[in-house]
Order: structure tokens, then C-alpha cells, then sequence
């Protein structure tokens, strides 16, 4: 027995015991805090790696996660994609499980593979939370208008817009705390932060060239121009995630730091203050049929489109619900750096953002749309009216960026 055995607690177990401890692991960063802080539990996991993974992602991750993590996991183990549309649907694929061509690699190799994996894991977890904890204090921070009385409507291509800036309104909401995030909250940032990972790892395995003996050139050229958050199509809360980590990157944002640490995918993240919050995690919510009145259920986390933030704006910057779509072709860019692609029904309703009853589709409309339109700076109206101008001399929708996918 090592001098490490005899001080570890662990070592006193029987070797079965172990095993249970470590796939009874709550969640992966656990799992990986375990076998960092324990040499016997680590010695544990490296001999039953991918069984232990297994059990424990299977029981603590969502299913659509489950798939990016395969994935990253896959690409450890020099299994890439056979093409970039693979890549592309990575979240739709059926690998939810460890698969044979996983269990065909040496037993070092598998667990070297799995170890950095949870290290990732956890980083993924900082991050995750350190974004959750920013936005949390941000939404808190707005002092949205409540509308007293409309204004006339202007002329011109934004004359719909008039009758918010011409409105009468008191400043007088102060958003309430909602508490720590919720299940789907906390998974939906894990999530667009792990959508990151793979292709900010995918993209380094193609500079390397360790794509070229399967990829055409123009996929590879095409994977290394496309930008992070455009490779999935749940654009706004990859983008929400996205303009975390450069804003972290850039310095603009403090109370974390990111450092390379010669790490795939996403750098290195700390919290610089002291101590660092605590990151605890959420317990998933089950509700009755009809009764997630909140949109706080398991169910939701892949329900992007069924979003309520997500539907309200949609509706209110393009369906003219009784003739007026009060924020007529306004982008939801504005109201990621709030995280209201991220917010459950409660957390909207308690900052003020939605109201009336919540089992109704879009709330008490038009008094939420002023709300929304409160927090929009005088640069960013500004802006929207200049592109306005631009759509309406050219006669077309904004412009958009070309396709990255279109070679296909």
C-alpha cells in the first residue's frame, strides 16, 4: 500500500464499493472533483473509465448535451466527424451512449481520453456559472418604464416606433430577485457552452490538419471561417454564451479572468474575487401536464422555440397582434446582454418583462412591449433606424450573412 492509500479514506473500501461511489458522481464535475481530489478513486476511474462515464451522463445530463459531450469525447479518442454536415448535426445524432469503436482503444488511452474530458467538464461548469451569476446581476441592474399613455404614430418606414418614443411613462419598476437559476436555466448556458467546446476543438483539429485525409479543402477552409456561435441553430443562446466568453477574453468583464492553459476548445476560466461564489447546482422540475406554467419543466430545455422570451419577441418585433408590432424589426440582439434568451417565465416575470397571466401565450400586450423597448439605449434606436432607412431605400429585408453552409 502507497503512503497516498494509507492517507486516503477511500482506500479502506473494497474495491467494488469504490466503483458504486464513483457512478453514484451527481454530475460529471463532481465526478472529476472526486477523482482529482481522491488518487484512489482516481485509480478507480482509470480503470473502468468509460463504464463509469457512462452511468453517470446517462444519469445526470440531458439527453442533447450528452451528444455534444460524446462528441468532444469521440475527438479525444481521434474519432472526427466524416464530413462538416456530420459535425453540423452532431445534436441530433443518435450517440447517447458509449459506442464500440469508444471501447476499442487501450484502457490508457480511454482513460487519459475521459480524464481530460470531465477537466472540461468542470471548466464548462465555471463558465457556465460565472455566465449565469453576470447575467443574473445585469437583469437586475435594468429599470425598465412602465407605459402610461401611447404616443402618435409617425410617419415613415419606423413610424410605428413614434408611439413608444413618443409615450408617456414613469420609471418605476425595480426587477425582484428570483433566486439562484433554475434546472433549465442552468442547462440551457451548460449546454451553449458545450456547443462551444466542440467546435472551438473541432476548429483546432482542422488547423492542425487532422481533417484533410476525409474533408475536401473547402470544407476545411469553410469550418475554420464559420464564427462559434453560428454553427448551431439555437442562435440566441449560443450567442447569449458567446458574448460572455468575449467580453471575459477582452477584459471587459472582471470578475472572472480566462487564461490558456494549453487547454482545447474554451480557455481556462477563475473567478478573481475571493472567495469564489458558489456554484451549486439546480434540481430538475417535474410538473403536471398544463401546470409548467413557467416554463421551468425538463421538458423546456429543447423547447427553444417555445421559449417565452423567445416567442414574445417574435411576436412583438414581426406579428402585428392587433395591428401594431410595436417593436417592428427590432433584433433581439439588444436583450441577450440581459439573458433573456436564458430566463424561465419566472425569473421574466419577476424582472418586470412579463406580465398578466402566465398561462396566457404573450402576456399583457402592449404593456410588455414598452417594457422591452425601455431598456433600448438611444444608440441602439439610433442604429435601428438607420438600418430601417438603409432596408427601406433598398427595398429588402436587413442584411444577413452569407450562408457559410451554401457550397452544399
Amino acid at each position: 500500500m502507497t503512503a497516498d492509500t494509507v492517507r486516503d479514506a477511500f482506500g479502506r473500501l473494497p474495491e467494488e464499493l469504490r466503483i458504486q461511489i464513483t457512478k453514484l458522481s451527481p454530475d460529471p464535475w463532481s465526478l472529476w472533483s472526486l477523482t482529482y481530489a481522491s488518487p484512489v478513486m482516481g485509480g478507480v476511474l482509470d480503470r473502468y473509465p468509460l463504464e463509469i462515464l457512462e452511468v453517470v451522463l446517462d444519469a445526470a445530463v440531458p439527453r442533447t448535451t450528452r451528444r455534444l459531450i460524446y462528441a468532444v469525447l469521440k475527438m479525444r479518442l481521434q474519432c472526427f466527424p466524416a464530413s462538416l454536415a456530420e459535425a453540423k448535426e452532431v445534436v441530433i445524432a443518435e450517440v447517447t451512449e458509449v459506442t464500440d469503436d469508444m471501447r476499442s482503444f487501450t484502457l490508457d488511452r480511454a482513460a487519459a481520453a475521459v480524464r481530460s474530458l470531465l477537466a472540461t467538464a468542470e471548466n464548462v461548469h465555471t463558465w457556465s456559472h460565472a455566465c449565469l451569476e453576470h447575467l443574473i446581476q445585469k437583469s437586475l441592474e435594468m429599470r425598465p418604464s412602465t407605459i402610461i399613455e401611447q404616443g402618435r404614430r409617425g410617419s415613415g418606414s419606423y413610424g410605428l416606433w413614434c408611439i413608444f418614443e413618443n409615450a408617456e411613462s414613469r420609471k418605476d419598476y425595480v426587477p425582484q430577485y428570483t433566486g439562484p437559476p433554475s434546472w433549465v436555466e442552468e442547462q440551457r448556458v451548460i449546454q451553449a457552452f458545450w456547443r462551444m467546446q466542440f467546435v472551438l476543438e473541432l476548429q483546432d483539429v482542422g488547423n492542425k490538419g487532422c481533417l484533410s485525409s476525409h474533408w475536401s479543402r473547402q470544407e476545411t477552409n469553410a469550418l475554420s471561417n464559420i464564427s462559434v456561435d453560428r454553427f448551431f441553430d439555437r442562435c440566441q443562446q449560443t450567442f447569449t454564451a458567446h458574448d460572455f466568453l468575449s467580453a471575459v477574453t477582452s477584459g471587459d468583464i472582471t470578475s472572472v479572468e480566462a487564461f490558456d492553459d494549453n487547454t482545447r476548445g474554451l480557455p481556462m476560466i477563475r473567478w478573481t474575487q475571493v472567495p469564489a461564489p458558489r456554484c451549486s447546482c439546480a434540481q430538475p422540475l417535474f410538473f403536471e401536464p398544463k401546470q409548467d406554467f413557467f416554463q421551468q419543466g425538463v421538458e423546456q430545455l429543447d423547447n427553444y422555440h417555445g421559449q417565452k422570451a423567445i416567442r414574445m419577441h417574435n411576436h412583438m418585433s414581426s406579428m402585428p397582434l392587433d395591428g401594431i408590432p410595436y417593436l417592428f424589426n427590432i433584433p433581439f440582439d439588444p436583450f441577450r446582454k440581459f439573458g433573456f434568451a436564458i430566463w424561465d417565465g419566472k425569473r421574466m416575470t419577476d424582472l418586470g418583462m412579463q406580465s398578466g397571466n402566465p398561462k396566457s401565450k404573450l402576456g399583457n400586450y402592449p404593456f410588455d412591449s414598452f417594457r422591452w423597448w425601455s431598456l433600448l439605449t438611444e444608440e441602439e434606436i439610433c442604429l435601428f433606424k438607420e438600418l430601417e432607412r438603409t432596408r427601406k431605400i433598398l427595398e429588402c429585408e436587413i442584411p444577413h450573412e452569407e450562408d457559410e453552409w451554401e457550397f452544399w
